[in-house]
């Protein structure tokens, strides 16, 4: 199955949960996660119309947003665990970070988006750890009001929300 195909299923499949929920199909987002994948699969993605992808190693992100700078509606969405002295590659290519889980690094993000965009803000999620597991990243339910806060404290970020992964 090609790439486009690929795409094309899981487009009928959002559209067909769509309308068993009631929704407008156009209100869900589909976020093609491009961590692995050659940069010539994001651009043969982005040719069937996907302009949403999903990397979570910073390295990959760099190298993949060079090699396609010439896609200029292409977004990019950091989910992985975001390390504060990687947010200074991170702010200025990423259209939604996933992964803010403490407010060091929410500062972090807002002090290296600022140095590039003043006249917008960056979209970040909080991720919450809601099962504990050691071996994922999140904020703990007991800390998440006072993260909700001060990310919504800080003017170069606008949050958008919660990223929660399920237990394993």
């Amino acid at each position: 199955m090609s790439i486009a195909q690929a795409l094309e299923s899981v487009r009928r499949r959002i559209a067909q949960a769509a309308a068993q929920s009631d929704r407008d199909a156009g209100d869900v987002k589909l976020i093609a996660v491009s961590k692995t994948q050659a940069a010539a699969a994001v651009r043969e993605a982005y040719a069937a119309g996907q302009r949403d992808f999903g990397e979570n190693y910073v390295q990959e992100l760099l190298q993949k947003a060079e090699e396609l700078r010439d896609l200029r509606d292409l977004r990019w969405h950091f989910i992985g665990h975001l390390q504060r002295n990687k947010a200074k590659q991170v702010a200025p290519i990423a259209a939604l970070v996933h992964t803010v889980d403490g407010i060091d690094l929410a500062r972090e993000l807002a002090k290296r988006f600022a140095a590039v965009a003043t006249d917008r803000r960056l979209p970040v999620l909080v991720e919450v750890s809601i099962a504990g597991e050691a071996q994922k990243h999140g904020v703990a339910p007991e800390n998440l009001a006072e993260l909700l806060t001060g990310i919504e404290a800080l003017p170069e970020l606008r949050l958008q929300g919660l990223m929660c992964a399920c237990p394993t």
